[in-house]
């Protein structure tokens, strides 16, 4: 819950009992701090009155234990999407209006070029892609890009943005912005631009 002050979060997965609160009244606090936050609670043989709680409770979907891996991925997908939610999927290829992302090659191709990058601006510029018009915290950059859950230093992270955006050229004449969020993270901007430009 102290996390939830800082950070965003996708969805939130409660068991029906969660240590000293029940789901029912986690999902409520969850959500004042941070609205619209999508919730499936997980139950073991639940009772109807119990799955007529927990989604009154304002929870989105109710899934039996054991969960079954499949039919619980593709119930957070189903979720993630009406949620409007958006992430990578695992393809080679992703098209981003005049960017095109190679996923086996590292390669980003716009506007007549082609930039191979780093596998760490890769990743980091499909998170962005991926993500354009949404914050994305620096605690989901750091598990994405570096498969940590531990800070790196900020500088880090400025030179990895600040590479992103030369060599992608990610600046308002050809339609983008990278805004560094002091404190959270970064957002990537599609811009209308003028019939001018």
């Amino acid at each position: 819950m102290a996390a939830l002050e800082d950070d965003t979060f996708d969805l939130l997965i409660a068991a029906h009992w969660c240590g000293d609160q029940s789901g029912d009244d986690l999902i409520p606090h969850a959500r004042r701090l941070l609205p619209g936050l999508p919730a499936i609670v997980l139950m073991a043989s639940p009772h109807e009155s119990e799955i007529v709680g927990s989604l009154q409770a304002g929870a989105d979907d109710c899934i039996s234990k054991p969960v079954r891996g499949p039919e619980m991925l593709a119930r957070i997908d189903a979720l993630l999407r009406r949620a409007g939610v958006r992430r990578p999927r695992n393809r080679a290829r992703h098209g981003f209006g005049d960017y095109l992302f190679d996923s086996a090659r590292y390669q980003v191709s716009f506007r007549g070029q082609t930039v191979t990058l780093t596998p760490k601006e890769f990743r980091f510029a499909l998170l962005l892609f991926t993500n354009a018009s949404r914050p994305v915290s620096r605690a989901r950059i750091l598990e994405t890009v570096w498969n940590l859950n531990r800070d790196v230093r900020s500088r880090t992270l400025d030179t990895h943005a600040s590479r992103l955006r030369s060599k992608l050229q990610l600046g308002p004449e050809h339609g983008w912005r990278l805004t560094t969020l002091y404190g959270f993270g970064y957002q990537l901007e599609r811009l209308p631009i003028s019939p001018a430009e």
